[in-house]
């Protein structure tokens, strides 16, 4: 229908064909994704309504839209999501997933399981979005499927790939605070080889990272954020049966930050410079008709260098080396059913100058089974893991040896055309991390963190509406926490909610919604877990009108704690409002205001936050 409409324009005059394009780009835009295909929830390609577990998807056409400055602020108000953060882009960011602990979240790049570093913290927590083409958020127990720490959920970064003939891309923004953003790339398809690359710059001269109002200490002036990144990924078809591929990523950030330090005065400045850089290789081999073989192998690097008026702060410069291999498989045993089976090694090392150099090994064997039979689907999987983390250089030296055997069981049933139920239960563990166990503070005895969870939900599917509700309750068992600076096994948490989760298209309106109503609690302490809420969510709606898209998102939430205990967070509501026209086939105006009402709110305590911006995007992108 496009093409025809083109056609008779070009045919009469240039202003009609502007006219038509303005029309169809409206009709394009106007529809969003209901339904899309989603690989996290069972390690296989399954349309959205038909995955048991909990997962959302965010498009790439949803970041254009959402035009956010960084990952955590792209999943802000996302089901089953929170997220602390110690000021403003490229500051350390703490993702809470069902009530979990920040440690007990897995982020996979392309499916490869991203670094930790050795207090277990995530590294990566910062992808660039321009390199992104979709965003899965698998909520609640995945241990089965992806091994140790995975049991809050997991946050699988698709990149972008090469389709179509090759072209360029990218996009310039500009806005408060001194904001700015360039980012280019190039990618398609070459008879056989796909490719893409990218590259890009993107900085702010930020706000006061911290309230100088509630300490003496703290600098009161701007803390800035820079970063350069790159990125290329390819594909090449050897025969009908084979596969191989290359990609690689690096990225360099200075972030300023503030320290409310007593040992330090009102005038220090304080910097972060952070390196992470990735580079891997693939081989996807067809072996028969039914059975998909891949062998994948990256090698990931970081480092932080803590500066304090400008010379590296004692012990303040980090380094850690991972690599990962996984060796995975997929099984059609028949039309309506499917088998998936592998292996996953990650070897890593982690160092801070003289003070420790420590190993951590870890071994998972997985095994999975999705199939449907008249009205029901089933999936089962097992997993197996076993780690060794290896001190050898401080003083006290540690070896430990872990090992958990894990599960998740699901069904569905198709009550009705457009109503399917849908139920889970899974077990999942994560072993203590490098530094709690060595140094002067680490504890040799802990234990690791046993986890389950069970799940029932609704799902409600038709042609232009994907409707979830989920009811979830977890209890994990020998949490592991800090008396003092020495990490010991706590007792139990518990946490159960609901989740109500929406896409949809009515009267022309796009539609995009979560809310969650939970309970985290820590039982032993019998307190609130700290940075997260009982309630929280999001909903974004947006349409066209007179060729522009226009729309606004509202993020909420409760009160909440700061590090545990009574609610000294206060709750917040934030409200931006977007609108984007195309200028022809390939150019893209956007333009963002953001936290429009300018409230004053904290994610983690003492931290600002980003008050009123507005922001402006030229974005070129070929059809």
């Amino acid at each position: 229908m496009k093409k025809s409409i083109r056609l008779r324009a070009h045919v009469f005059t240039p202003a009609l064909s502007v006219l038509s394009l303005a029309v169809a780009a409206s009709v394009q835009a106007q529809s969003i994704e209901i339904n899309p295909v989603v690989v996290s929830a069972s390690r296989m390609e399954q349309p959205l309504s038909d995955v048991l577990s909990s997962v959302s998807v965010i498009t790439r056409a949803e970041i254009d839209k959402s035009q956010a400055a960084s990952l955590a602020d792209l999943l802000q108000g996302e089901a089953g999501l929170e997220f602390g953060r110690n000021g403003g882009p490229g500051s350390t960011t703490s993702f809470f997933m069902r009530g979990q602990e920040s440690k007990n979240v897995l982020v996979l790049i392309d499916g490869v399981r991203s670094q930790t570093d050795g207090n277990g913290s995530l590294t990566i927590t910062d992808v660039p979005l321009s390199q992104i083409e979709r965003v899965e958020v698998l909520r609640g127990n995945a241990g089965a499927l992806y091994g140790e720490a995975a049991i809050g959920g997991v946050i699988n970064v698709i990149t972008r790939a090469g389709k179509g003939d090759p072209k360029a891309y990218g996009s310039s923004t500009v806005g408060s605070r001194k904001t700015s953003d360039l980012n280019v790339g190039y990618g398609g398809r070459t008879n056989d080889t796909s490719f893409d690359l990218n590259a890009g710059i993107s900085g702010t001269a930020g706000f006061s990272a911290m309230n100088a109002d509630k300490s003496s200490y703290v600098n009161p002036d701007r803390d800035a954020f820079r970063s350069q990144y790159a990125g290329a990924k390819v594909d090449q078809k050897v025969d009908s049966t084979l596969r191989v591929g290359l990609r690689g990523s690096t990225k360099s950030s200075v972030v300023d930050y503030d320290s409310s330090s007593s040992s330090g005065s009102r005038n220090d400045t304080h910097q972060f410079l952070i390196k992470t850089d990735t580079v891997g290789a693939y081989i996807n081999k067809r072996v028969s008709n039914d059975w998909m073989s891949n062998f994948d192998v990256t090698a990931s690097n970081f480092s932080y260098d803590d500066l304090k008026n400008g010379a590296e702060a004692a012990s303040g410069y980090y380094t850690g080396h991972q690599d990962v291999f996984r060796w995975s498989n997929s099984y059609e045993l028949n039309q309506s059913a499917n088998l998936n089976f592998g292996l996953d090694q990650s070897n890593e090392k982690y160092q801070q100058r003289s003070t420790y150099d420590a190993k951590r090994d870890t071994t998972g064997y997985f095994a999975g089974l999705t199939s449907k039979l008249d009205r029901w689907n089933f999936q089962a999987n097992v997993r197996r893991d076993a780690l060794t983390v290896d001190n050898s250089k401080s003083s006290g030296s540690v070896k430990k040896d872990f090992a958990d055997n894990t599960h998740l069981l699901g069904v569905g049933y198709q009550l009705t055309p457009e109503w399917r139920l849908t139920s889970t239960a899974s077990t999942g563990f994560r072993a203590p991390a490098a530094n709690d166990l060595m140094g002067t503070y680490g504890n040799p005895n802990l234990l690791p963190e046993t986890h389950r969870t069970q799940e029932v939900g609704g799902v409600y599917n038709v042609e232009k509406t994907l409707f979830r509700v989920v009811y979830f309750q977890t209890r994990t068992q020998d949490t592991i926490a800090y008396a003092g600076n020495t990490p010991v096994n706590t007792g139990e948490m518990t946490n159960r909610g609901y989740e109500f989760t929406l896409r949809a298209e009515v009267l022309g309106n796009s539609l995009k919604g979560a809310w969650v109503a939970q309970d985290p609690w820590n039982v032993t302490s019998n307190q609130l877990p700290g940075r997260r809420a009982k309630q929280y969510g999001s909903f974004d709606i947006s349409r066209w009108i007179s060729g522009y898209e226009v729309g606004t998102k509202f993020v909420g939430s409760s009160d909440r704690s700061n590090f545990g205990g009574q609610a000294d967070l206060a709750g917040y509501t934030t409200w931006a409002f977007y609108a984007s026209r195309k200028i022809d086939a390939d150019w893209t105006a956007r333009v963002k205001l953001e936290n429009a009402f300018n409230r004053n709110y904290e994610l983690a305590g003492g931290y600002n936050t980003p008050g009123r911006g507005i922001f402006a995007t030229l974005q070129y992108q070929p059809k």
